[in-house]
């Protein structure tokens, strides 16, 4: 009887392995990629891959009203979770700190561009 129950046990822990979602990740191709070095003012970034995933990012050297300039940094990253769920982080970092937002995360009202 304990034979039969290891037996079935194995069979099932093969069959969850088989069900799971395939991970991609590590045959995943670059399909696209741009830079522009804007130098100490700034970038633009931009790329994405076969598995889903794409970041677009842009900074630019701004006066913040102070005696100091804050790289004002702004952008998203998009991927497909294990689960086949498709998510997109919004983010905005300035003088003000990280400022991410995305429908998977709690609701706050990000600041707006000056």
């Amino acid at each position: 009887m304990k034979f039969a129950l290891s037996i079935l046990t194995i069979c099932g822990l093969i069959a969850l392995a088989y069900t799971a979602p395939l991970d991609d990740s590590a045959t995943a191709r670059l399909l696209r990629y741009d830079f522009d070095n804007i130098g100490i003012d700034g970038y633009d970034f931009s790329f994405e891959t076969s598995d889903g995933i794409e970041r677009k990012e842009s900074a630019e050297l701004k006066d913040i009203g102070t005696d100091t300039k804050a790289l004002t940094v702004d952008g998203f990253s998009t991927w497909v979770a294990p689960d086949g769920i498709k998510y997109t982080l919004n983010y905005v970092a300035n003088e003000k700190g990280f400022q991410p937002w995305g429908e998977h995360l709690p609701r706050f009202k990000p600041q707006p561009k000056k």
